[in-house]
């Protein structure tokens, strides 16, 4: 039977405003010490953003993470003001990166990334029915934040998945959901 592990220490060892590392000490369930280092980090959200039935924009953006450019669907951080409301980070999102609003926005799941080493949860949306903002009511962007929309078509993204060129996993998981939608 699994067993719960009981923290005996923990204190925060790096702090900056998108996640924190924390150092535990746990007690094990066979009597043992473990430590544990935690990437604690700060929920956020994914969208898919659907121009039609077959078609969503993706982003191409370079990350300093893996050195290189990806194919992903938008997403962000949420805020304070969001905690309660993700779907005000999805509007933002929207407005930020693909200057558009959605006329229908939709909770699909939520999940945990990388539960071996982070508490980092994403929800995940679809967005419908979008439409351009003016330039007036755009939002900034996040500073240096560079990316290029990509619409693609279903027959593009399963091309994108079969031939292992999707390496994003919400972005995966994007292309597994509007597969199931499309039955």
């Amino acid at each position: 039977m699994a067993e719960r592990e009981h923290v005996i220490d923990s204190k925060i060892i790096y702090k900056g405003p998108i996640f924190s590392i924390e150092t535990q000490s746990v007690n094990l369930y066979n009597g043992h010490q473990a430590k544990r280092d935690i990437v604690r980090h700060v929920p956020a959200i994914a969208i898919l953003a659907f121009i039609d039935a077959d078609h969503m924009i993706l982003e191409k953006q370079y990350r300093a993470s893996i050195g290189d450019f990806i194919l992903e669907i938008p997403a962000g951080k949420l805020d304070e003001r969001d905690f309660d409301q993700p779907e005000h980070a999805v509007e933002r999102e929207l407005n930020e990166e693909l200057r558009m609003t959605a006329g229908v926005i939709k909770r699909v799941v939520g999940f945990f990334e990388t539960v071996g080493f982070s508490d980092a949860y994403m929800h995940v949306y679809t967005a419908q029915d979008l439409q351009l903002v003016s330039e007036k009511e755009q939002l900034p962007r996040d500073l240096g934040e560079s990316l290029d929309l990509v619409t693609v078509s279903f027959n593009d993204m399963q091309v994108l998945f079969e031939t292992g060129k999707l390496t994003d996993q919400k972005t995966i998981l994007a292309f597994l959901y509007w597969s199931y939608l499309r039955g």
